[in-house]
């Protein structure tokens, strides 16, 4: 019994992007992308300057290729005015921290729930509670 071992073959059908594995890694990718943008939390006014809907517009996927084969990565990477990961901190929440004006002379400034503009040098943020949008995206795709 001969056996032919067909190499660019095996490389498309389970390495390729464009094989069916590749093919069916993109399509659950899509689904989780939708759904992730779905359970992203959405501020009325925005945040830190950003408009509303700025962390689910920014949601997306990449397709890449390790030694084991294809992969997509769900991911979002919205950031703050500063550059800090945007999306991470909604994902796993933050602890408490200061936040301080850029400049030396400059001034934080937010309305509060009370409609009033407030202005100081240095917060104590309280932090803020995870909202895991991405992991609740693919506890869902799991359970399809």
């Amino acid at each position: 019994m001969l056996i032919v071992w067909n190499e660019p073959e095996f490389e498309r059908v389970f390495r390729s992007e464009t094989g069916p594995i590749g093919l069916h890694i993109a399509k659950l990718a899509r689904q989780a992308t939708r759904t992730a943008k779905r359970y992203a939390p959405v501020s009325e006014d925005g945040s830190a300057g950003r408009p509303p809907g700025y962390l689910r517009a920014r949601i997306r996927w990449d397709m890449g290729r390790d030694v084991i084969g294809v992969y997509a990565d769900v991911s979002s990477p919205a950031r703050t005015a500063d550059g800090a990961p945007y999306g991470l901190f909604m994902e796993v929440g933050t602890k408490p921290h200061r936040i301080r004006a850029r400049r030396p002379d400059g001034w934080l400034r937010w309305t509060g729930s009370d409609g009033r503009v407030h202005f100081a040098k240095v917060i104590n943020h309280p932090g803020t509670e995870p909202r895991a949008y991405l992991r609740r995206a693919l506890a869902d795709l799991r359970g399809a």
